[in-house]
């Protein structure tokens, strides 16, 4: 019997950072913790049949490049840093056409008891 993929993600959930993201210089100085899902869509059907990874999209490099983004460049805004690691996601993993980051502040400041503030944003490759 014969099956067709209909869809396959990649996701990786929960990656911890501590970044100098924010609006107030205290956050820019103090640093936040984050929480940094990610959730890629792309070509996996050569890396299905020959079990490959170097035909697939590389998880370790994926959490790697976030590491990376947070380290790079402070940003005022979650809003920019989750667009800085999807486009540095994309432009890493050719193989890649589709990306989510959603980012979690955990403990904003200045919100009571809150859990977390966050933004989840999908970018695609244009054709």
């Amino acid at each position: 019997m014969k099956y067709r993929l209909t869809s396959a993600r990649i996701e990786v959930c929960g990656i911890e950072v501590i970044g100098f993201h924010g609006y107030y210089d205290v956050e820019r100085t103090k640093g936040n913790h984050f929480l940094i899902d990610l959730r890629a869509e792309g070509d996996f059907h050569s890396c299905l049949e020959s079990d490959r990874l170097k035909e697939s999209i590389d998880y370790s490099k994926m959490v790697q490049v976030v590491r990376d983004v947070n380290r790079a460049k402070d940003n005022l805004l979650i809003e920019s840093f989750a667009d800085r690691i999807a486009n540095a996601l994309l432009d890493g993993f050719p193989r890649m056409q589709k990306i989510a980051v959603r980012v979690e502040k955990l403990h904003p400041m200045g919100l009571g008891r809150v859990r977390c503030a966050a933004i989840e944003l999908e970018k695609e490759r244009e054709n």
